[in-house]
């Protein structure tokens, strides 16, 4: 990796839950992390993955780069919102660049679900080889990005609520996969094949990247809030017990699973104790009037790519051809209600995950009371060791059918893969968000799937300096920083790759 740009910028990942900013710097030939922090999203102000109270979450965000020590004013952030983003490789016929551009006027409308009329909409040809020399290959493809005008608006009013200056808006997929894959170029990752797996609240991503190269981007609406739901209905807690006993006692009981793989529907016929079952993105919206063609300049694959929304000029579209793309981690559950939470209690401790300041579930204690038994005298104390097996045991029980349709719908994208490119095998995938932390998760999709998975650690080989967390807390947390990392970074890696 060449020298970075110079300046620091700040990356924002923006969910319904949580709020993740990154300080990024160059530091001679490398990056390093100069400050960061996470704290909760004030409730109502992103919906469905769109900002619906910029003032209020502009303070929010404003507070917590005070807090934590985070003076750059140049942002980069990412775009959700399974209703108003689409982000998707689509194939056409191979044509000049002036004829692509002429197409894609058009062909944008077959793929979103809303109204091509006001949108901001960018495109990147997928520099491939080896379909490029096939005679017999009619066809190319094409990474295309299409955002409502008005959500990205919003999202530009809430960086300047909170005094940024906002450079690009991004997406999180590519965002995630630039400091997976980018960063950490000594692991190879760069120039092979991976599935990013980034689990939000409400949705996960699967993003396969070829070569380096996201091929196939795709959004379920399976995540950490159905994890939360299966223990709180199970268990007939509050959502916010749930989502505090998930943090502090799931964990997938490995030992426990007699069946190895989910049914072809997704919903899982595990049988447990015998209960069912880039740098810049190709999307850079600088200086470049609306429907102006990208350059046709090809991609290296271990290049990262430009932000798909630049705010610097809110209604132009950019030209700078680089890999990007839309990041859907936290996107609502389609077809289901949202689950009001709980009122707030006391302040939880020192948790940064924390959801509306509820109050963390108290440890079981050194002994547990049971409760009374007709005609008999139960003993006063239950080991604490057995209350928490038990416990442990309860929540895995609610949590087997979400596992069993969770990794059902990652198998039909590595599927899908494996039948486009049935000679190219996945080297592996790695889980970011902060629902990757559930323990075990990782070693239970790698039985399931066949392929090498690990939890990501983004802050690998980078000098990392912050205030405000410990390195345990860190480590702990490091997951969920995938993304917030990949758009702090994304102007520094396109200089480098530019020296």
């Amino acid at each position: 990796m060449g020298k970075p740009s110079g300046g620091a910028f700040v990356g924002l990942d923006i969910g319904s839950q949580t709020i993740k900013a990154v300080e990024a710097r160059g530091a001679g030939n490398g990056l390093q992390v100069s400050a960061l922090g996470i704290e909760n999203t004030p409730p109502g102000a992103v919906q469905g993955g769109v900002v619906t109270d910029p003032k209020a979450l502009g303070a929010a965000i404003k507070a917590l780069l005070g807090k934590n020590g985070i003076r750059a004013s140049r942002s980069v952030s990412a775009a959700t919102g399974a209703a108003s983003v689409v982000v998707r490789v689509i194939e056409v016929p191979r044509m000049t660049p002036a004829e692509l551009a002429e197409t894609m006027k058009w062909e944008v409308e077959r793929h979103i679900p809303f109204a091509a009329n006001d949108v901001e909409m960018a495109y990147q040809p997928i520099d491939d080889p080896a379909a490029a020399a096939d005679p017999n290959n009619p066809n190319m493809e094409v990474l295309l990005a299409v955002a409502q005008r008005d959500m990205v608006q919003a999202h530009i009013e809430t960086l300047q609520a909170a005094g940024l200056n906002p450079v690009a808006v991004d997406v999180e997929p590519l965002a995630a996969g630039r400091a997976l894959l980018n960063l950490n170029r000594a692991a190879g990752l760069d120039t092979r094949n991976v599935v990013v797996v980034n689990i939000g609240a409400s949705n996960t991503d699967v993003a396969i990247f070829k070569d380096g190269t996201l091929r196939f981007p795709r959004s379920f609406p399976i995540a950490g809030d159905n994890f939360t739901r299966a223990i709180a209905e199970h268990l007939g807690l509050s959502m916010d017990v749930a989502e505090e006993e998930k943090r502090e006692n799931a964990t997938i009981l490995l030992d426990l699973i007699s069946g190895g793989a989910a049914s072809d529907t997704g919903a899982g016929d595990f049988a447990v104790g015998g209960a069912a079952g880039g740098g810049r993105t190709p999307f850079d919206f600088s200086d470049v009037p609306m429907n102006t063609p990208f350059a046709s300049t090809p991609s290296t694959p271990s290049m990262p790519a430009a932000s798909p929304f630049d705010p610097s000029e809110a209604s132009e579209i950019g030209a700078a051809p680089a890999r990007g793309a839309f990041d859907l981690s936290e996107e609502p559950m389609i077809g289901m209600p949202a689950v009001s939470p709980a009122p707030p209690a006391a302040p939880v401790d020192d948790n940064p995950f924390a959801i509306n300041n509820e109050p963390t579930v108290p440890a079981f204690g050194a002994t547990v009371t049971p409760p009374p038994m007709v005609g008999a005298n139960p003993p006063a104390t239950v080991p604490v060791d057995d209350a928490l097996s038990r416990r442990r045991r309860e929540i895995f029980d609610a949590l087997l059918p979400v596992l069993g349709e969770f990794a059902g719908e990652i198998r039909r994208s590595v599927d899908y893969f494996r039948s486009r490119y049935p000679t190219d095998s996945l080297d592996q995938i790695i889980l970011c968000g902060g629902s990757a932390r559930l323990s075990n998760l990782d070693q239970f999709l790698q039985s399931d799937l066949g392929v090498p998975t690990v939890v990501a650690d983004p802050f690998a080989g980078m000098k990392v300096t912050s205030r405000q967390m410990s390195p345990e807390r860190l480590a702990a947390t490091a997951p969920a920083f995938a993304v917030a990392i990949g758009l702090a970074t994304r102007d520094a890696l396109l200089g480098s790759d530019k020296k």
